[in-house]
Formats: structure tokens, C-alpha cells, sequence
């Protein structure tokens, strides 16, 4: 009998809910998706979803980025239902709106088995992305061509341009509620913290 109480708290133990914060609510915000359709704030109210921000010239921190992404698709993948929409999304929004057109997202996106229904491709206007980005999500875009706020460039994004690695956890309602990195562990931390939203949790 002490042995079965000792499983059950082990078991317990190993799942137990995620911690997470509660770092504010999004702005809404409106943009268009590798598919052409339109993504937002309100087409993704409801359900929990994860946002990471890249752009498609990036030859260095992106791909690696993008590889966590798609093993993060991986994992999510596998508890969502085998039809019908899926319970959570992965969003990675473009910085270099000028060139990410969303034909341009799709054949990138091939690349990395980008699965549209699950994982999408963000793009829209400059100024709507910076301020969402900086603003809403709290992570910075740094260009040594332009300070945030200027009006938007009518160029490409430079290639040494800095912006934020990690990903954005968000629940149904709009709140932040956590910022992960793109090691394994943390993927599993955040895989485990998306599905738990996903299934109800608070």
C-alpha cells in the first residue's frame, strides 16, 4: 500500500502544472500568413499559440532558429488530433517585411517541413511588425540603419540585424505568459506548458 501511495505521488510529481507568468496582454494586431490568409489576434483567440520572430536572408541565427521551430512543430504535432484544426500554433513572424513576401515564406518555409495548418508564416507592414514586436512582445529588433519608431524602410532588412532568439508563449486570451530559449530542454519545458493551456489550464 505505501508503495502504490509513493507511485501515485510520483507520478504526481512528474505532472505537475508548469509554472507560468502572466507578462501582459498583446495589442490586437492583423497579419498575412505564408497562405495569404489573414492571422491575428482574433483568428487566434482561444487557443494557446507560440511566437518567435526570423526573416528568410538570415543566414546565421535564423536557421538554427528555424530548426528549433520545426522540432518544436514535431512536438507539438504529436498530441494534436489526427483531424480538424489543431488545438495550438507555432507563429513566426518575419522582421524583414520588405523581402518575406508570403510566396517567398512558402519556399522557405519548405525547407524546414513548415506545416502550415500548424506553423505559420507571418508578414505584414513594417511599422505594424515593429511595434508588435518591440511593443507588444517586449523583444527587441535592432538596425543600425534606422531607431525604432522612424519611419519604416523601404529596404531590406541588413543582414547584421539583431532581434530576439527566444520564443513567446501566449495563451487564449492575448497574455504572455512565458519567454523560452531554443535548446531541447526548453522546447520540452515549452511544448509540455503549450499543451497544458491547450488543455484547459490556467
Amino acid at each position: 500500500m505505501k508503495r502504490l501511495l509513493l507511485l501515485g505521488l510520483l507520478l504526481t510529481a512528474c505532472h505537475s502544472p508548469p509554472e507560468l507568468d502572466d507578462m501582459g496582454t498583446l495589442p490586437p494586431w492583423q497579419m498575412t500568413d505564408q497562405t495569404g490568409q489573414t492571422i491575428g489576434s482574433a483568428s487566434l483567440r482561444g487557443k494557446p499559440w507560440v511566437a518567435n520572430f526570423l526573416f528568410t536572408s538570415c543566414a546565421t541565427s535564423c536557421p538554427p532558429l528555424a530548426r528549433a521551430t520545426a522540432h518544436l512543430q514535431e512536438l507539438v504535432r504529436a498530441w494534436q488530433p489526427a483531424t480538424g484544426a489543431p488545438l495550438a500554433r507555432i507563429v513566426s513572424i518575419s522582421v524583414d517585411p520588405e523581402t518575406d513576401t508570403p510566396a517567398r515564406l512558402t519556399e522557405w518555409g519548405k525547407a524546414y517541413q513548415n506545416d502550415p495548418p500548424l506553423w505559420a508564416l507571418a508578414t505584414g507592414p513594417y511599422e505594424a511588425m515593429e511595434t508588435l514586436v518591440v511593443g507588444g512582445f517586449m523583444q527587441p529588433i535592432i538596425r543600425k540603419d534606422r531607431a525604432f519608431g522612424q519611419p519604416a524602410p523601404q529596404k531590406p532588412t541588413p543582414l547584421d540585424t539583431a532581434h530576439s532568439l527566444r520564443f513567446v508563449l501566449v495563451d487564449g486570451r492575448g497574455h504572455l505568459r512565458g519567454l523560452f530559449d531554443k535548446d531541447d530542454a526548453s522546447l520540452a519545458k515549452l511544448n509540455d506548458a503549450l499543451r497544458f493551456l491547450a488543455e484547459g489550464g490556467k
